[in-house]
């Protein structure tokens, strides 16, 4: 479950790596991406941003959801796997650009994937088809 998590988290920071640097989501669909060069090193978040999708957790309108954290900036909120904003608890709320990130980053299928795996690990008595 940690390599899922892993993969989300990683993937997700890469995509508002992308933003940061200049580029937009519409040049990412057009395959438009930003090169840098890095010493390579263990990754860490940039953004604090972290996927969690929770043990013994509940459908919300008999669906399944995720929660997007982030500590730093006291974010905590549930969206369905499409990217449809649930709510959000804690002081901030998601700001316009990022949650356009997440509706991106998460129309992948292999990304669809990811959270359906994760969600069915986690909450096996609630399982979603694929």
């Amino acid at each position: 479950m940690k390599e899922i998590e892993d993969n989300l988290n990683q993937g997700f920071d890469w995509v508002l790596d992308q933003i940061s640097h200049g580029n937009t989501i519409e040049g990412l669909v057009k395959g438009r991406v930003w090169y840098g060069l890095e010493q390579v090193k263990e990754w860490k978040s940039k953004f604090g941003y972290q996927f969690h999708i929770y043990s013994n957790d509940h459908f919300i309108d008999k669906k399944p959801h995720f929660h997007i954290v982030n500590q730093s900036e006291s974010i905590d909120c549930k969206l369905f796997f499409d990217g449809v904003l649930i709510e959000c608890k804690g002081q901030s709320k998601l700001s316009k650009k990022v949650h356009q990130a997440i509706k991106y980053f998460i129309s992948d299928s292999k990304r669809q994937d990811l959270l359906i795996d994760l969600w069915n690990k986690k909450n096996p008595s609630l399982l979603v088809r694929i």
